[in-house]
């Protein structure tokens, strides 16, 4: 059993050798991505560490725990005490604070090639609908990208709810494009639309942040959201979408970009007369 003033990694590195060979992997990632477990389910730890369910669990009461969860809750409650512990000069500086989460954004130019904005921006123009898909705490970001290309005159569907966006996949043609956003790389309700699109032919854009097969495989681009710039303590990546935000503000770039190129080439006047913006101006102060 744990001591109670032991930290679950402390308890890892204490106890990693009476480990079984599987359950290693699975407290190596722990180990190495502390702040990022605390948000994930049995599921998505097993998919990140390349194990299973059942080892995730297994490797969890071996460690002297009641489950995964109750293992789960208490990496969050070390990783509280870590924050707390910060000393408030750290965040005095405003110039500080915007350029780490600058420096975030940036470190997306490691993982995304600007051919694979461009791809992922031809992709999204050449189809009838874009299905903007996610789930979780990811959501927003799904909405903020659908209404956006939206407003770029890009027909879209996205919902919060999963039954909405595979019926709108389940409606779709071969002509349609479904854009995927999954962190972990392990969204059931996520994958599933992907693979429910493949079955329908239709183009697939994936935004994550592993690389999972399940997810990835057949898709036509992947913009990998990957961090590598060093994040401020109390903005841990799990619990911050910055990164993903970002992303959609390139993409939309790209399309307005192209879509404006397109236009010029084919002689016709851009319409700059944004008749939602109209419509909305009615409730804006």
């Amino acid at each position: 059993m744990p001591q109670n003033n032991s930290t679950v990694a402390e308890n890892i590195q204490s106890n990693f050798e009476s480990l079984f060979f599987a359950e290693q992997k699975v407290a190596r990632y722990v180990l190495d991505h502390i702040q990022e477990v605390s948000q994930l389910n049995v599921s998505e730890l097993a998919s990140r560490s390349k194990t299973s369910d059942a080892t995730v669990v297994r490797t969890a009461k071996h460690l002297g725990y009641a489950g995964y969860y109750e293992m789960r809750l208490l990496v969050s409650r070390d990783i509280g005490k870590i924050e707390s512990q910060i000393q408030p000069e750290k965040l005095s500086s405003s110039q500080k604070l915007f350029s780490a989460e600058a420096d975030r954004i940036a470190s997306l130019s490691d993982g995304i090639d600007f051919e694979s904005l461009l791809t992922a921006g031809r992709i999204i123009l050449a189809g009838r609908a874009i299905h903007v898909v996610a789930v979780g705490n990811t959501i927003p970001v799904a909405l903020d990208l659908g209404f956006r290309l939206e407003r770029a005159g890009i027909v879209c569907t996205y919902s919060m709810l999963a039954e909405h966006y595979y019926n709108h996949i389940n409606l779709g043609n071969s002509d349609d494009v479904v854009l995927a956003i999954s962190r972990s790389g392990a969204s059931r309700q996520v994958i599933r639309a992907v693979e429910l699109a493949h079955k329908k032919g239709m183009r697939t854009v994936i935004v994550t942040g592993e690389k999972n097969h399940t997810l990835i495989g057949g898709a036509d681009c992947v913009l990998q959201v990957k961090e590598t710039a060093p994040q401020l303590a109390n903005i841990g990546n799990a619990h911050s979408h910055l990164i993903e935000f970002a992303v959609n503000d390139a993409l939309l770039y790209i399309v307005r970009t192209i879509k404006g190129l397109l236009d010029e080439e084919r002689g016709e006047e851009p319409d700059d007369t944004d008749q939602i913006g109209i419509l909305l101006s009615e409730f804006k102060l």
